[in-house]
């Protein structure tokens, strides 16, 4: 025991050090800055470091510097001109932005001392940090700091009288607990977000007037001419819904200018993401979908002129694709899942680059806005995605199951990127050099929609039974697995576990009707689906052991394991659930997106306006693993996060006392962290425990 666990520790450890990308951006033809994450085990955080690459004329990597840490870095920019670097960083729990200009620092604000706003947002759903374009000024967003408010009844020291005019507001009294909503998981405090201008030459910050008091904004960005702002508005009444891993949420595009004239674009019934300008300046594009239903869904490439008028229209240049269409090439492409472009996507001739989820892949392409025609820029081993476009010059990211994080950088030509080259090393991972992966294409024998994947990884060969199989469906459920290296992946291959990543009907990446079909089906038709690629998966791989077979999944993977666990009980020796879904019908009331996970899923329209509908509680009931949790027999760990808003932790608890009470062994962690359990030192114990449930349970310690 303690020898395979101290092999499973140090591989872990190993396998840690593995760095992943996280941006990178072109500063000049011959030099690329690169930015990238790890784990710090010692400090039980993740590290940030940059990279600088410096390429000859043939964009070969001639030599590199060590990396810098930039771990306190929160955001940063550098001006189009290159000749001021804004930075916002954190220092025990303050805010400061400090300007850099050629080799010096010229201003440091302490946001704090300043007290003019609440914290800055530096999170991809509503943040920007952005320099004007005559770069005097710097954009972002922030909370709203609340009136001062007190007791009813509270001693004070006697003051000495002030001239009125100048005297500060009294503070409310008996308003201190008054509830306003934040935006939910991963977003707790974010309450009611503003524009702040930091003026860089007058030392100055100031909030800009005029947003209506119903809205938050997001993604604002100066227009070109520096004359006006745009940006998301998204709709607060009647309540805010979680926004983390959801594309759903009433929304539209925003125009201000610093008269404070604020204008919205009439879209009915849209969800908005990631505007940006043309580079004339006279059109704005961004990717939208229908408000409500599944979290995430196929969006569309929309554009609009600018300036915004209340009579503006909106026009589609790629529309939602219901399953798959042709594209340029003979291609097959089924739609746009993305919510974000590059920081700098602009090709020539009105082309955009854009990335996206496909199947079991991310992939790129180059879109005509005016003509809507799509382009793939073809990587056949794994996922690709563009990063950076400067000119002709374009940065990409590539990575599959077995090989890590890669830089490459290409020019393009005439539409067509020339020879890649890799400008970053590749790194080895020889714990996993003889595994491979496959794509498996599946066909579900009923159903409207039928056509899903799944993603086998593991040996090519071996003898007969002899390697236990991990089948671990995705979480979302709208999401899928693409093909890139991750952490658990790499350290179940590295001690000789086949895995099965399974994208059932209802995962993005495979047309719309696929996120659709899932609707009223959730516990039916994804289940079948896992059962039916574990059947396929165990077909003509003998080296593969059917007695063998280990559950893993989290938030509706975690649904899916507990659900497959009970509806097929002798089938699996070993189930690990994360934050897992247990009953939705319970949760439908403590979530902080009930109307997506627990309304759509059970195939109904979510209002908390009438009587309670117990009839879509009792649908909600039927779908949820506790209705089968009497017939599990398979030894079940838990990893539940205490401050998890999405899936509430008393999910997990009664999960844990309901197999407890019918004779299952189980077990449970509750970490302090939320439902991603994302922290580094939650994350190892959560990872290392999985493991170790498994080797047990399956009987190989």
């Amino acid at each position: 025991m303690s020898t395979k666990l101290d092999k499973i520790v140090k591989t872990y450890k190993s396998l840690a050090q593995i760095p992943s990308l996280i941006g990178a951006q072109i500063q000049s033809e011959g030099v690329i800055h690169t930015t990238w994450l790890q784990r710090n085990l010692e400090k039980g955080s993740m590290a940030k470091f940059s990279r600088t690459i410096m390429l000859n004329n043939h964009l070969k990597s001639i030599e590199s510097t060590l990396p810098v840490d930039i771990t306190s870095e929160v955001l940063s920019k550098i001006s189009e001109s290159q000749k001021l670097k804004a930075v916002l960083r954190e220092n025990d729990s303050k805010h400061y932005i400090e300007i850099w200009k050629n080799s010096n620092l010229v201003r440091v604000v302490d946001l704090a001392a300043l007290d003019v706003h609440g914290n800055v947002y530096a999170d991809v759903e509503f943040s920007s940090f952005e320099f004007s374009p005559d770069e005097t000024k710097l954009l972002y967003v922030a909370e709203k700091k609340n009136p001062k408010s007190e007791p009813f009844y509270k001693r004070k020291k006697p003051e000495e009288p002030k001239d009125g005019e100048n005297s500060p507001k009294p503070a409310a009294k008996g308003e201190e607990y008054l509830f306003e909503q934040d935006w939910g998981e991963q977003l707790v405090g974010k309450k009611k977000s503003i524009l702040v201008q930091y003026d860089i030459e007058n030392d100055s910050v100031e909030i800009l007037k005029g947003l209506p008091d119903n809205i938050c904004v997001a993604q604002p960005q100066y227009s070109p001419d520096g004359t006006y702002i745009i940006g998301v508005a998204y709709f607060i009444e009647p309540r805010k819904l979680g926004l983390i891993y959801c594309t759903n949420r009433p929304s539209t595009l925003f125009q201000l200018d610093f008269e404070g004239n604020f204008v919205e674009l009439p879209l009915k019934n849209r969800a908005v993401k990631s505007p940006r300008f043309t580079p004339d300046g006279k059109s704005v594009i961004w990717l939208e979908r229908e408000a409500g239903g599944p979290h995430m869904s196929c969006m569309q490439l929309a554009k609009v002129a600018v300036p915004l008028t209340a009579k503006s229209e909106a026009e589609v240049v790629v529309d939602t694709v219901q399953w798959k269409k042709e594209i340029s090439g003979n291609k097959t492409f089924f739609g746009i899942y993305n919510t974000v472009f590059p920081k700098r996507f602009w090709a020539s001739n009105n082309e955009i680059f854009l990335n996206t989820n496909q199947k079991y892949t991310l992939n790129c392409y180059l879109i005509n806005i005016d003509s809507g025609n799509i382009k793939e820029i073809e990587f056949d081993s794994g996922s690709q995605q563009i990063l950076d476009v400067q000119g002709d010059m374009v940065l990409a990211l590539r990575r599959n199951f077995l090989v890590p994080d890669k830089v490459v950088c290409g020019k393009l030509i005439n539409g067509q990127i020339s020879e890649w080259s890799e400008i970053t090393s590749k790194l080895e991972v020889p714990q996993i050099q003889d595994s491979s992966y496959e794509y498996l294409d599946l066909i579900a024998p009923d159903g409207a929609f039928t056509d899903f994947n799944a993603i086998y990884l593991g040996p090519s060969s071996g003898s007969s039974k002899t390697v236990p199989l991990v089948v671990w469906p995705h979480g979302g459920p709208h999401a899928a697995f693409a093909n890139y290296f991750f952490l658990e992946e790499a350290l179940f291959l590295s001690l000789g576990y086949a895995i099965l990543l399974v994208n059932y009907r209802g995962s993005i990446g495979s047309g719309n009707e696929s996120v659709k079909y899932l609707e009223g089906k959730v516990g039916t038709a994804d289940v079948r689906d896992c059962i039916q690629a574990v059947d396929s998966v165990l077909e003509g791989r003998p080296w593969l052991n059917p007695d063998q077979l280990a559950l893993c999944g989290g938030s509706h993977g975690g649904f899916l394991v507990a659900h497959i666990s009970g509806q097929y009980p002798d089938k699996f020796k070993s189930v690990v659930a994360r934050n897992p879904v247990i009953d939705i019908a319970s949760m439908s009331i403590i979530s902080d997106i009930p109307d997506c996970r627990c309304y759509a899923v059970a195939g109904r329209a979510y209002t908390q306006k009438g009587e309670i509908d117990n009839e879509t509680l009792l649908k909600m009931r039927e779908a949820s693993p506790i209705v089968h949790a009497h017939k599990v027999k398979a030894p079940t760990l838990l990893q539940i996060g205490s401050k998890d808003l999405r899936v509430p932790p008393n999910q997990g608890n009664e999960y844990f006392l309901r197999l407890k009470a019918n004779g299952v062994k189980v077990r449970m962690n509750l970490y302090e962290d939320n439902h991603p359990l994302g922290s580094v030192p939650n994350e190892m114990d959560n990872i290392i425990n999985t493991v170790l449930w498994i080797e047990e349970h399956l009987e190989l310690m």
